[in-house]
């Protein structure tokens, strides 16, 4: 299935390529401001539809968005602004528990699905030097929450409760099961 991607994230772009789908690159740009009074996952849920919204589509062709944030005690955590910013990140989720939240949504012509996932990540405690070398050889400044999950911050994770690629950037399974219910609706009333 053909499908575009309103992101220029590598990681989605690998995931969705991954499951089978064959992807073009249209990242659409919008303003990422949280709105006052919002939550992370409202949030997440607004910016996924928006960049959808946003994305220049054929009518034909499922256009995907979605927007990841991590979140510790119900403030977001966004991609850091420089390394001083990721260290401050990462000491903040060292040996805590916090949630990453992806808003995805899916387009095709005028008809629009979306869904909230959540996942529960604890990390193990982080010694200062240990967050020191992580972001020497890691780029994370594109990374929400300062960290990827499938590179060298694995070590980090004591647990995890819910869907891994969310974490990566994008819950596949949850993207393909919404395709499907835009692609192929539900039929109204008996089939004659």
């Amino acid at each position: 299935m053909e499908v575009i991607l309103a992101s220029r994230s590598p990681r989605r772009l690998m995931l969705l390529q991954s499951a089978g789908l064959a992807v073009e690159v249209r990242p659409s740009h919008i303003d990422e401001t949280p709105l006052p009074g919002e939550t992370v996952a409202e949030i997440v849920a607004r910016l996924g539809r928006e960049k959808a919204m946003a994305c220049e589509g054929a009518a034909d062709i499922p256009v995907i968005a979605a927007d990841t944030l991590v979140a510790i005690d119900g403030k977001p955590l966004g991609q850091p602004a420089d390394l001083a910013e990721a260290k401050e990140m990462l000491l903040t989720l060292s040996g805590k528990t916090h949630h990453v939240f992806t808003g995805v949504t899916v387009r095709l012509g005028n008809r629009i699905q979306a869904a909230l996932v959540q996942t529960r990540v604890v990390f193990r405690h982080l010694s200062a030097e240990e967050i020191d070398i992580y972001l020497a050889h890691n780029e994370v400044l594109d990374k929400a929450g300062s960290y990827a999950i499938q590179g060298g911050a694995a070590s980090f994770i004591e647990a995890i409760e819910g869907p891994l690629d969310n974490v990566i950037g994008l819950p596949v399974r949850t993207t393909l099961n919404i395709l499907a219910e835009i692609t192929f609706p539900a039929q109204e009333g008996p089939l004659i």
